[in-house]
């Protein structure tokens, strides 16, 4: 949403060269001529991210049967990037006439019918502490957009909140990197001794 991050505590924008330049030229004369304030199409669209849904961790467990029809769990062989969910869902403030919904569903049309790229680029989420110094980033590998939710057009649709919509993207692989540098922990032993004098 248009809010600064800092009482979230994150940073998420869709990465460049995600807008083809065919859309790009199609809405930016729009953009335009309704005086938003942002420079291009890409800036406008991440104005308008509420949040993430990071998945959770789930896997199915392999059963035995023993004698006497007592079942015995077991943990499965499977691979540890797929124990995670490969979803990612982000979800959107609708704006300005639905036009940033009409523009993710031009972009995801675009993608389903580009054969040269089976994927976007990747997508990183940083979480940053009160300084806005990184903690550790996200990122997100050969994603595929997958689905956008529906867009209701309703006369008494009287709602005081923003309306939403939800892209959700897959990803087929994940990692998480720890962006602390030592020199910006506290050191003890750069602290000085204190001597209390009587």
């Amino acid at each position: 949403m248009r809010i600064s991050s800092q009482s979230s505590q994150f940073v998420f924008n869709l990465p460049p060269n995600f807008i083809p330049s065919e859309i790009i030229q199609s809405y930016s004369p729009l953009l335009e001529k309704n005086w938003i304030q942002y420079e291009n199409v890409l800036d406008y669209i991440n104005s308008t991210i509420i949040g993430v849904n990071f998945p959770g961790i789930n896997f199915d467990l392999p059963m035995q049967h023993l004698t006497r029809g007592k079942e015995r769990m077991y943990k499965p062989a499977k691979n540890i990037q797929d124990i995670v969910g490969h979803e990612l869902t982000v979800t959107f403030a609708s704006v300005d006439a639905d036009i940033n919904y009409w523009l993710m569903f031009d972009i995801i049309s675009k993608h389903y019918l580009d054969v040269d790229n089976l994927y976007v680029n990747p997508f990183t989420i940083t979480a940053v502490d009160i300084h806005r110094d990184g903690i550790y980033r996200i990122s997100f590998r050969e994603i595929i957009l997958k689905s956008l939710s529906d867009n209701t057009f309703n006369y008494s649709q009287q709602k005081v909140g923003p309306k939403e919509f939800t892209m959700t993207f897959h990803y087929n692989f994940y990692d998480i990197e720890f962006l602390i540098d030592k020199s910006k922990v506290l050191e003890l032993g750069n602290i000085p001794t204190i001597i209390q004098k009587i």
